[in-house]
């Protein structure tokens, strides 16, 4: 529960104003980037945890772990009620932010 804690937090901290604004109005839109920069980071203070016991991973190791830990924080976004908006994509909660 407390990674998940983490994780959403990362995912909040990591959005524009206007994306912090929309999610103080409910809006439950996240960009996959801002969810991707915000695993990058998780995941990169995980290795950095490691590192310091003494740990050591090979690079192929590293990236698989990555993109897996992004993957599960989607998943556990999805399972939150958030919807994760490729990037691209109009988020839908962006016109009633600059709206306002």
């Amino acid at each position: 529960m407390r990674r998940f804690s983490i994780a959403m937090a990362c995912a909040i901290l990591s959005l524009p104003a206007a994306g912090r604004a929309a999610f103080a109005d409910e809006c439950r839109q996240l960009s996959e980037a801002n969810v991707k920069i915000a695993s990058m980071r998780q995941y990169a203070d995980i290795l950095t945890s490691a590192a310091r016991k003494g740990w050591t991973y090979a690079p192929a190791v590293i990236d698989s772990g990555s993109k897996r830990h992004f993957e599960e924080m989607k998943l556990q976004l999805t399972a939150a009620g958030f919807e994760i908006v490729p990037v691209g994509v109009q988020q839908r909660c962006s016109h009633d932010v600059a709206s306002k």
